[in-house]
């Protein structure tokens, strides 16, 4: 599959053009104050050497490494030199040194140093077999490492009473994915996916948005 930018990228059926890289970047501001708490309670603490995985824009990365301090360290990796392009001018900006973004599958790749926690957020889903990637990925840990994933289920995504628009755009969105035989509900693939991997049964946590006036961001 090709993307708007042009470069192959199978993975991701929503591709790495700009526009998908500003819309994360919206869907990162909804999403923060979950996969914050999400991180917290899975036990990122300051000092922890972290892989993000999937970074895209670098949001998530940004985060853990807010999670981490300045004595942790942060790299993320994304298969999309542009996503890994816009990632590494951001942390400049923020003027975020103990971020690193690389290019590459991070089941794949090989580092200098094991990590403390491996993280990443909508990620699994459009991998063809989760399980083989968690598995690579779990090679990265250190002994007790976590692995903390924030991943979606739609499964009861509606509006009520309905409306049309909001229920259109739902449907499209879940179709373009089903199509490319991927799926926006992963509720039911995690312990399967742990547990193919040779890794813990997951401890899974659920948490969704409720928005009732115009321009609802969460609630």
């Amino acid at each position: 599959m090709t993307d708007p930018s042009g470069e192959s990228n199978p993975a991701y059926v929503l591709g790495h053009s700009r526009h998908e890289l500003d819309r994360l970047r919206v869907q990162a501001r909804l999403l923060e104050p979950v996969t914050r708490h999400f991180f917290r309670e899975a036990g990122i603490q300051p000092g922890m050497r972290v892989l993000d995985v999937g970074s895209g824009a670098g949001e998530v990365a940004f985060l853990a490494a807010e999670l981490v301090g300045a004595n942790g360290s942060v790299v993320g990796c994304d298969r999309s030199p542009i996503a890994v392009a816009t990632a590494t001018q951001a942390a400049e900006q923020r003027r975020t040194s103990h971020v690193d973004f690389r290019e590459g599958d991070p089941a794949e790749m090989a580092f200098d140093e094991p990590f403390d926690a491996v993280v990443g957020r909508y990620v699994l889903p459009f991998q063809p077999d989760p399980s083989t990637i968690l598995r690579g990925l779990a090679r990265h840990l250190k002994p007790g490492g976590l692995m903390v994933f924030q991943e979606p289920d739609w499964t009861f995504v509606r509006s009520f009473p309905p409306a049309t628009l909001n229920d259109q755009v739902c449907e499209w969105l879940t179709t373009t994915t089903e199509l490319s035989g991927q799926s926006w509900n992963f509720l039911e693939q995690a312990y399967p996916a742990f547990v193919g991997a040779d890794l813990p049964a997951p401890t899974v946590q659920l948490q969704t948005f409720v928005g009732g006036q115009p321009n609802t961001e969460s609630g």
